[in-house]
């Protein structure tokens, strides 16, 4: 397994960042008591959902997140099934489902948790503007991040988990169409993320788009990575 800098023990230190700069190691791990508090929260959360899809994702799984968007996207792949691919569309089908039943008080106003984040305007400092959708998908580069210091998929991986990726063409679609699926596993060891593009045909420069230095296994038509080794051509 790739060596991931980030070490709970560090948390609150001074380091020098990749511009030279002081900053301080923040916090993405969940700690004892938080895990013992997210596992029974997530026990009441799950009480009637169906055996099977229990049984999908195995005795290790929880979902790490505090209810928000983070939750409600790993929850929905969770319903759909874990260890399955599912296309975008459906996975926003599913947090749409769900979210609207979850209503909220924002400013003395009653809303659903959809509405809510539907109707969220970008960050001022964004440099580039995003819809609910490409939020959505941002997201889910956050949840597949655990290289350096910020290691934001580090809660997934606490619980035997990862969140992978597949690019696939279809005519009409010239960005191609994006599959995820939330893998569980038996062992922390084995929770890496997955970038799955070998039904994918990058229009041009295909090198800027692989990132060797990504944590997890990137697959293309013609060569795989895996934790930023380059490997020969296997079927897979």
């Amino acid at each position: 397994m790739s060596n991931i800098m980030y070490d709970p023990n560090d948390v609150g230190k001074e380091v020098i960042n990749n511009r030279g700069k002081k900053s301080s190691v923040r916090k993405y791990h969940m700690t004892e008591k938080e895990q013992d508090l997210a596992r029974n929260k997530w026990d009441k959360e799950t009480i009637d959902v169906p055996r099977r899809i229990k049984n999908k994702a195995g005795i290790h799984f929880y979902n790490p997140y505090r209810k928000g968007i983070y939750y409600y996207q790993i929850y929905s792949m969770y319903l759909l099934d874990c260890n399955k691919w599912h296309s975008l569309g459906d996975i926003i089908n599913k947090m749409e489902e769900i979210m609207v039943g979850k209503v909220i008080s924002r400013d003395g106003i009653r809303m659903t948790a959809w509405d809510k984040f539907r109707g969220k305007s970008s960050r001022a400092s964004s440099t580039r503007c995003k819809d609910y959708i490409g939020r959505i998908q941002e997201n889910m580069v956050f949840f597949q991040r655990l290289n350096k210091l910020h290691p934001t998929g580090y809660k997934l991986m606490q619980v035997f988990s990862a969140v992978d990726m597949k690019r696939i063409n279809k005519a009409g679609f010239p960005n191609g169409l994006y599959y995820y699926r939330l893998s569980t596993y038996d062992s922390i060891e084995k929770a890496l993320p997955i970038r799955d593009y070998k039904k994918f045909k990058f229009p041009r420069h295909e090198g800027k788009y692989i990132n060797y230095k990504f944590v997890g296994t990137i697959i293309t038509h013609d060569k795989i990575i895996s934790e930023g080794i380059l490997n020969e051509v296997s079927q897979v």
